[in-house]
């Protein structure tokens, strides 16, 4: 009886969760390829919500100076992996494990033919050209936008209710709507992603430079390694209740 109570909170608390995240990955994938983005001018003009629309990006109220490139840019990504203890042999990434992460950056313009918007890119997923920088011991890696960067955008509308700095005048804004909660008021928030808050690789504002198609491949590859890993632990916790009944 404790084996089997032992499985089933394995398959609530960490099973449940992670395929969850791995069909949200995969459901992303699924709406981008499908839905077809709105121009700013309705964004500007619709209801506060989530809206997706693609343009071009534009200095707003300044840049920021990437972390590793030291390159001026309107946002970035960044990764830090450190070579693990006693790892032998050559520089395989499975030797490394990631050991810190995080997004930087200053409100910046969206402009096409109908308008111009503020985006603010805090706690955004970044998707966008990597630079990798890598030796023995360390992997840095570096995703920047950048001034004419031509971008689509997920997340949420919203209203400036006091002054931000970096927005200058403007009135409303598409941002986060979950950056600065903790990781309980994440989970609270949207249950289904989880795995992602725990993990710290959830986020509802997506910025994505370049094609499309890539980053589609990337939900896709994201969502099948979750799913993947979640049904490897189903299975495996049916075994076990197989052989314990």
């Amino acid at each position: 009886m404790l084996i089997l109570l032992v499985v089933a909170a394995i398959l609530v608390v960490v099973t449940l969760p992670i395929l969850l995240l791995g069909g949200t990955h995969l459901y992303r994938a699924f709406r981008l390829r499908r839905n077809d983005p709105v121009d700013i001018q309705t964004v500007r003009t619709g209801s506060d919500g989530i809206v997706e629309f693609t343009g071009t990006a534009a200095e707003l109220d300044g840049t920021v100076t990437a972390k590793y490139s030291k390159q001026d840019c309107l946002a970035y990504a960044w990764e830090y992996e450190e070579r693990d203890a006693g790892s032998t042999g050559d520089n395989r990434e499975s030797n490394y494990h990631m050991e810190d992460m995080g997004t930087e950056g200053e409100p910046f313009h969206v402009r096409d033919e109908t308008g111009t918007v503020a985006v603010d890119p805090t706690g955004a997923n970044i998707y966008a050209e990597e630079d990798e920088w890598k030796n023995r011991e360390l992997i840095h890696r570096e995703r920047r936008i950048e001034a004419e960067d031509r971008l689509r955008i997920y997340g949420h509308k919203q209203d400036v209710v006091e002054r931000q700095n970096g927005l200058g005048t403007e009135s409303t804004y598409i941002g986060s709507n979950t950056h600065g909660m903790g990781k309980f008021g994440k989970i609270r928030a949207r249950p289904q992603l989880t795995a992602g808050h725990i993990l710290g690789t959830s986020s509802d504002l997506h910025i994505v430079a370049g094609s499309e198609s890539d980053v589609i491949r990337r939900f896709c590859f994201k969502g099948a390694f979750w799913t993947g890993l979640g049904l490897v632990q189903l299975a495996a916790s049916g075994v076990v209740i197989f052989l314990t009944i």
